[in-house]
């Protein structure tokens, strides 16, 4: 594999504060870029203008190391001249040093959805007074769950563009995590809310990782749908499963499900193994659910998994990168249900 490096770029300030605080700043975002990539890259930093290392200083250092492979990203809102003039002059001006190096730039982080509830925060900090008005609180479960989506339904960016269905999943999930920021990382696949309440509809067997993901799911609404729901850890109990070397129980359960996974909706909130095991029985063994929920939570495949999952050609609805978790995976499914039992109602 070519050895990668990756030069995180800003711009550099002349300030004297900035002498003395920019460099613990780029060290800290440095440092959290290098939790997701693979220890084998190499990250810097570097700035464009008035502060060291400089972009090229970050180069050279990272070709001393062997290097061959160098990503530059900018740390960049918009993109100006530094990002169409300045920055791929010093790309080629290096690739003329170095001509058995890559240099590749990525866009700058331009008007990312993600940004905006960000900025909200930062407004509301010091202007607490445009913070939404909160109505007296409520005692009932109904009313307070229709306070918390009217409270969500505010804090949702108005350029979203969800269709109906996608926006009421999107509503749960911010609710059973409490943070509004996760909704850029809700990824549906284009069929995924037709596919999901269609599965729903027929009554298709759901099928969970784990407990949490089975007893959080709505027993009234699933028997309501005709949906059965069993749990592939607590059959791997009951039918003496033997997990194969260097495999986990959830993925030695999900394996145990073989067959019955097709035309099912399974759930995974919990482990990133039962996920790439699903993917594998879908691979390699034909197997089709007719929906996934996939939302595996940790550091170790949970991401690699969902990047999987969204390759492949099944609907899905996954929360990309390390976030999940059991509870955002039952509110996918329950919102699911509700929108089946109110579209049969229609």
């Amino acid at each position: 594999m070519t050895l990668t490096g990756v030069i995180v770029l800003c711009h550099g300030s002349r300030g004297k504060q900035a002498v003395a605080d920019l460099p613990m700043t780029m060290q800290s975002i440095v440092g959290s870029v290098r939790s997701f990539i693979p220890k084998e890259a190499q990250v810097t930093w570097a700035a464009l203008q008035f502060n060291h290392p400089t972009l090229e200083e970050a180069a050279a250092s990272l070709v001393a190391g062997g290097v061959k492979s160098i990503v530059i990203m900018p740390y960049f809102l918009f993109s100006g001249r530094h990002i169409t003039e300045d920055i791929p002059e010093i790309i080629e001006a290096l690739t003329e040093r170095y001509p058995d190096v890559k240099f590749t730039m990525t866009k700058a982080l331009g008007d990312e959805e993600r940004f905006i509830p960000q900025i909200v925060d930062r407004i509301m900090e010091v202007v607490p007074e445009l913070s939404p008005e909160i109505p007296s609180p409520q005692k009932s479960p109904e009313a307070i769950e229709r306070q918390s989506m009217e409270i969500i339904e505010r804090l949702l960016s108005p350029e979203l563009e969800l269709s109906g269905g996608e926006r009421a999943v999107v509503k749960r999930i911010v609710h059973a995590s409490s943070d509004h920021q996760i909704v850029p990382s809700i990824k549906f696949s284009p069929s995924a809310i037709s596919s999901g309440i269609n599965a729903v509809t027929k009554g298709s067997p759901i099928f969970t990782d784990v407990q949490m993901v089975a007893i959080g799911i709505n027993k009234y609404l699933s028997e309501a749908c005709g949906c059965p729901v069993s749990c592939a850890m607590d059959e791997i109990e009951g039918r003496g499963l033997v997990k194969k070397e260097n495999n986990t129980r959830a993925a030695a359960a999900m394996q145990g499900l073989g067959k019955r996974l097709n035309g099912a909706i399974v759930v995974i909130g919990n482990a990133p193994t039962a996920l790439l095991a699903l993917l594998e029985l879908h691979d390699n063994g034909g197997i089709k659910p007719a929906f996934i929920v996939g939302m595996p939570v940790g550091f170790v495949q949970a991401r690699e998994s969902k990047d999987m999952l969204m390759k492949r050609d099944v609907p899905y609805i996954t929360i990309t990168g390390n976030r999940g978790g059991s509870a955002m995976a039952v509110a996918t499914v329950n919102a699911l249900l509700k929108l089946a039992v109110e579209s049969q109602q229609r």
